[in-house]
């Protein structure tokens, strides 16, 4: 009976270090995570990041270069009587190439084409935005202009630039984490020499 307490105990003992373990494995890489996006040369200096930001800070409407979408307008569909059969109102604006987009920041492009962009279509790596929301058609080329201009702007999210003394904190905190990581690997490696075999009492 003895034998097996002892052994319940030091499995449930095995099983504390190993949870514990796996916690700090998983706050050091959050610190190192952390870091890495702060310490990466850009602190202190306008970055990529920056432009990015104020670019899209300073989207509007009037500001995108026409000569730089293709307009077609097609007969539309749903609701609307003879209208939608007779003329050409929905409107579909196409941006193509993204990638070769360089009036658009590299950021921008690269959050754009990652997939969390709604109207990017990656088999033609181009911006495809559709509206037959009206009987115009100078509305509806409104309208999916104004729907870019939105979704750009909530879909490219960007952090706050981060100050050198920011960034000196977090360092502090790598290092800090490092150590305690280090001091508690030799305790629990001290622990595992120490330790004796479990005796029988009877």
């Amino acid at each position: 009976m003895t034998i097996f307490m002892g052994k319940f105990k030091l499995a449930g003992h095995f099983l504390m270090l190993s949870l514990q373990q796996t916690l700090r494995c998983k706050e050091q890489r959050f610190v190192e995570e952390t870091v890495r996006l702060i310490s990466n040369g850009k602190v202190g200096k306008k970055s990529d990041l920056v432009q990015a930001r104020s670019w899209v800070g300073a989207l509007n409407v009037t500001g995108l270069p026409s000569n730089q979408f293709i307009l077609r307008y097609d007969r539309a569909s749903g609701p609307g009587g003879q209208n939608v059969n007779k003329v050409n109102s929905k409107c579909t604006l196409t941006l193509p190439g993204l990638s070769n987009c360089t009036w658009i920041p590299q950021e921008v492009r690269n959050i754009l084409r990652s997939g969390k962009f709604r109207y990017y279509a990656k088999s033609s790596d181009s911006i495809v935005i559709q509206s037959d929301e009206t009987r115009s058609r100078e509305t509806n080329k409104l309208k999916c202009v104004k729907k870019l201009v939105q979704e750009i702007q909530q879909t490219c999210q960007f952090p706050n630039e981060t100050t050198a003394e920011t960034a000196k904190k977090w360092t502090k905190i790598k290092e800090k984490a490092n150590k305690e990581r280090l001091l508690e690997k030799k305790v629990h490696s001290d622990k595992k020499k120490n330790r004796g075999r479990i005796t029988s009492n009877y």
